[in-house]
């Protein structure tokens, strides 16, 4: 009988192909499809106040598998962290889903989930944090007990402690071994100066320092309903699942000590522009760069997001990639990266992988493609090009119930409006070349960039003998050495 099945379905499968063989272009660029039928998704049809006033965002899919995904996030982070205990954010943000409850054992924990099929996770960032659950839907009840045990009763067990400050401690003795994540530590201090929260602080020290009792007074002081937002999303019914918040989220209360978290600060460091190489024994360098950019609110965000899309957000169809990838052979890969500052002025910033006999040549070419940026209107066909890919992209952002609903908490925390996303593609198809140009000209400033290189110093400055020219003269800025940091204390190294 399935024999008789499969050739049905084979000789249909056949007969639609040829059919709609008849209706296909001789050549593909002759191809055409509908436009996408797409509604931006609304925060307030999915939002909901609790009554404490957390709001809590709600994207149900009652046809989807019975799985309930609800995420806690709060906001404060790294910046909120005392002087001399840097890392307790991370730790913290590690050890809230793992670290037992008051009710139960880290291990008893570990055991409901297992048997449920339940995820359980949590992280905490510079500036914000998240507690994450996955249940099936028959077992939410016991899932987001769970939950909100983790979230309001954390044991932070002394054992997962002093495990997590083992691993970190090792993460710690890696910072120098490779070339990215020694960019990764040089870079900030660069660009936010010594002080700055979102330059790299902790050390063995400040590890060793952290304890149990700072973990439950960090705990203490984020348990403000002020500082929290939920995402859900998954199979549920919505009544029930309000009442169900309103009856766990929604009844937290500000403990004694807990506060509405602060302002993030803002940088204040007076940055210098400038070429800078830190000397590390590797075969290849990277480079990277950052000039100062904007927040998501400037007028010109749209233009400065079709011009980051044509030099190198663009993946492959994008300029560097083409010139210093796909022409020249220097680099596996080359991005660049428009921050949308959400507290403070974004960067748009820039980095490649390349010998390091080459990191003056792949720099002159990037510095090129950036003034071309500026000298050359773009041609129709390539702003059609972007801002059709921006905008056909764009659906895919909001593929989920669980995306949705998180970035609809995210941007809650981020202080973003509400309906920031409602006209995104009318603005980018608005965008012109000229405006592309106009904008390129006013953030591709080479004498505001701030250069780093990590390689070999002496090769790195002296570039490439087939591609003659040294790294000083790739761009009119001061050439300076930047040590290495002692991996545990982040002191300079001799």
């Amino acid at each position: 009988m399935n024999r008789f099945v499969n050739c049905g379905a084979l000789l249909l499968a056949v007969s639609a192909s040829c059919a709609l063989g008849q209706a296909i272009p001789d050549r593909p660029e002759k191809l055409s499809y509908p436009p996408i039928a797409f509604q931006v998704p609304k925060a307030k049809d999915a939002k909901v106040v609790l009554k404490n006033r957390v709001p809590a965002y709600l994207v149900s899919d009652p046809t989807g598998v019975p799985l309930v995904r609800i995420t806690v996030w709060w906001r404060g982070g790294a910046y909120m962290e005392p002087a001399g205990k840097e890392g307790l954010a991370s730790l913290f943000g590690s050890q809230l889903a793992v670290g037992g409850t008051q009710k139960k054992d880290a291990a008893a924990v570990e055991d409901r989930l297992e048997a449920l099929a339940a995820t359980l996770s949590s992280t905490c960032g510079p500036t914000s944090g998240s507690l994450y659950l996955q249940v099936q839907e028959k077992d939410l009840a016991e899932g987001v007990d769970l939950l909100m045990q983790a979230l309001t009763q954390p044991a932070f067990a002394q054992d997962r402690l002093d495990l997590a400050k083992k691993s970190a401690r090792q993460g710690l003795e890696r910072r120098n071994d490779a070339v990215t994540s020694i960019a990764q530590i040089q870079m900030p201090y660069l660009l936010f100066g010594e002080k700055f929260f979102a330059t790299e602080k902790t050390t063995a020290a400040s590890l060793d320092a952290i304890t149990r009792e700072d973990l439950l007074a960090f705990h203490a002081g984020l348990l403000h309903p002020a500082n929290l937002a939920v995402a859900v999303s998954g199979k549920f019914e919505k009544k029930a699942m309000v009442d169900l918040l309103n009856r766990t989220v929604g009844a937290i209360a500000a403990g004694k000590t807990a506060r509405p978290s602060p302002k993030v600060p803002e940088p204040d460091f007076v940055r210098a522009p400038g070429l800078y190489v830190c000397d590390k024994d590797a075969p290849q360098a990277m480079l990277q760069w950052a000039f100062p950019g904007m927040r998501r609110s400037d007028p010109d965000w749209y233009p400065a997001m079709v011009m980051n899309h044509v030099l190198g957000g663009g993946g492959f169809t994008a300029r560097l990639m083409k010139k210093i990838r796909s022409d020249e052979g220097l680099t596996y890969g080359v991005r660049t990266t428009l921050g949308e500052g959400p507290h403070w002025r974004g960067d748009l910033t820039g980095g490649l992988q390349t010998k390091n006999t080459t990191v003056a040549y792949a720099l002159r070419l990037a510095l090129a493609e950036m003034q071309r940026l500026k000298d050359e209107a773009l041609t129709e066909a390539e702003l059609a090009s972007v801002k059709d890919g921006l905008v056909e992209s764009f659906p895919a952002q909001w593929a989920s119930r669980q995306a949705i609903a998180n970035r609809f908490a995210e941007e809650q925390l981020n202080g973003w409006p509400e309906d920031w996303w409602v006209d995104y593609r009318e603005k980018v198809r608005a965008v012109t070349a000229e405006d592309v140009r106009k904008l390129a000209k006013r953030l591709l400033e080479p004498e505001k960039m701030v250069v780093l290189a990590v390689g070999k110093a002496a090769e790195v400055e002296s570039g490439d003998p087939d591609h003659p020219g040294a790294l000083k003269d790739a761009v009119r800025l001061p050439l300076s050495r930047v040590p290495l940091r002692d991996p545990l204390t982040l002191k300079p190294l001799p």
